[in-house]
């Protein structure tokens, strides 16, 4: 699996720097996929894509397997239902997040993870969702893609060891 996910990690850091040095694909990236990029990723930053690539090596890498599982899962379903509803529904803003995305992006963490059937207990498994939802919420140089499986995964890797 790491070596699938090294794979495409730097396969993603190829297409970036070209898009990033080529007039050619640049305009491919313009044309074709602006309207899944956010302004930043247009004007040249690297693509929330290539971050989750990254994220998920480092966490299957770095992480052991139940922990690295949720982690992914959490960044995947935590992460799209915190944007899905603080953008539908915001309520009360903090910075450029809402507490509505956050305390959704929760839920949902630990009803994933709990649906997973993994033989991790239920404390484990919701003090995972509040650190991935505390890595969306607060605004960190690293991107969240990378933070929040990694973060999750390490916090619930070290309780679950000691729980």
């Amino acid at each position: 699996m790491a070596g699938i996910l090294l794979f495409f990690t730097i396969f993603s850091i190829f297409i970036e720097i070209i898009r990033l040095r080529s007039d050619w694909m640049s305009a491919f990236f313009e044309r074709w996929l602006k309207f899944m990029m956010r302004d930043n990723e247009a004007a040249g930053k690297i693509t929330g894509a290539t971050w989750v690539f990254v994220g998920a090596f480092l966490t299957v890498v770095l992480v052991p397997c139940p922990y690295a599982v949720l982690g992914l899962i959490f960044l995947s379903v935590g992460d799209t239902m915190a944007a899905l509803v603080g953008i539908g529904y915001p309520i009360v803003k903090i910075g450029q997040k809402t507490l509505s995305g956050t305390l959704a992006g929760l839920l949902a963490c630990a009803l994933a993870g709990k649906a997973m059937g993994l033989p991790v207990s239920d404390f484990v498994i919701f003090s995972g969702a509040s650190v991935a939802m505390i890595m969306e919420l607060i605004p960190l140089p690293v991107d969240d893609n990378v933070s929040i499986p990694l973060s999750a995964g390490l916090a619930m890797a070290v309780l679950g060891s000691t729980v």
